[in-house]
């Protein structure tokens, strides 16, 4: 089906998930070459990674090469150099796809500055005033810090070894939350529950967080296909997102009653439960997103997805789920 794109074709599977391709008319035949990029955001703006990837996939048909940047080949031993190394690496393309994307960002944003600068030369205290530069966004500080340890520690397992020391090991937070994210109290829940009834669908995603003890990377994936009948009851059984390509763990937990009166009060969706308003399923950032959103309409603007998996800790484990999984309620924010 033709969309308002030119040579733009949305072609759903079987089931319904989107594909798109951009496709040309060549040689009397027609070619194509599908793009992967979420299309729209949700407010329903193309976003600009899609266009980007639509660009270079007809540069492809048309001259049978995809389209390259025209940067310069980095010179070897500076940070952009480092970089391309890194990202054609077994260790980094073996990532989730949002965590390649993730640290491709934070690491493409230090390039802006650093990224002709020798890596080699690069010390603990040029680190620390690397992150004290981004004091404004703590958040992003330390990310910096995390995302370039991780780097380095890569760097110096490489065979021969491409850093002999990490500027990064020992650099203390910015951003020092003591005790983390704001664990929800039992009065915040009941206010979030007040203020958002059953049959809408912020109530329906705290039901589903709290439930199952979900990060919000399996709470935006979670639905139908994860339900299966143990004694009679309805249970949940899921693979956590986090670590699942090196670590898998499958967890299980039963569907309390105030989730279930939830799923039968709320449109839901085939392949998750919780939806956006264009009835597809919330990406891991976009539902942190709303669901930040939605605390902060019901006045609870200190509350977060990631502290009402704390909560949902003792929930968690009433509902039946192992001590094993019960456990990975704390264990991380994504």
């Amino acid at each position: 089906m033709k969309t308002e794109i030119q040579y733009l074709v949305h072609d759903p599977d079987r089931r319904g998930n989107d594909r798109y391709y951009a496709r040309l008319k060549i040689g009397g035949r027609f070619v194509k070459k599908r793009i992967r990029q979420r299309f729209k955001d949700d407010a329903g703006n193309i976003t600009e990674d899609f266009m980007v990837a639509y660009w270079a996939a007809l540069a492809e048909l048309r001259g049978g090469e995809p389209a390259r940047e025209s940067k310069a080949v980095p010179r070897e031993d500076t940070f952009d150099w480092l970089f391309a190394q890194y990202f054609r690496s077994a260790t980094f393309l073996k990532l989730d796809k949002q965590t390649q994307k993730d640290k491709r960002s934070v690491l493409d944003r230090f390039a802006e500055a650093a990224g002709e600068l020798p890596y080699k030369k690069y010390r603990r205290e040029d680190m620390e005033r690397s992150q004290q530069a981004r004091r404004d966004t703590p958040g992003a500080a330390d990310k910096l810090v995390k995302v370039l340890r991780a780097l380095f520690n890569w760097a110096m397992a490489q065979k021969p070894a491409l850093a002999t020391f990490n500027p990064a090991v020992g650099v203390e937070p910015i951003n020092k939350k003591k005790g983390g994210f704001h664990t929800w109290t039992p009065a915040e829940i009941d206010i979030f529950r007040a203020y958002w009834a059953v049959g809408t669908k912020p109530r329906l995603a705290m039901e589903v967080m709290i439930t199952i003890g979900a990060r919000r990377s399996d709470a935006a994936q979670i639905g139908p296909r994860n339900e299966f009948v143990k004694d009679g009851e309805r249970w949940l059984r899921f693979t956590a997102h986090k670590g699942r390509n090196r670590f898998p763990v499958e967890i299980e937990g039963r569907l309390t009653p105030e989730l279930i009166e939830a799923l039968e009060k709320t449109e839901s969706g085939q392949g998750a439960y919780v939806t956006s308003a264009r009835g597809t399923p919330y990406t891991i950032e976009s539902f942190g997103n709303s669901f930040s959103r939605w605390c902060g309409e019901a006045d609870l603007p200190h509350c977060s997805s990631h502290g009402l998996r704390k909560a949902a800790a003792v929930a968690y484990a009433e509902s039946g789920a192992t001590a094993r999984s019960c456990a990975r309620c704390s264990d991380g924010p994504t």
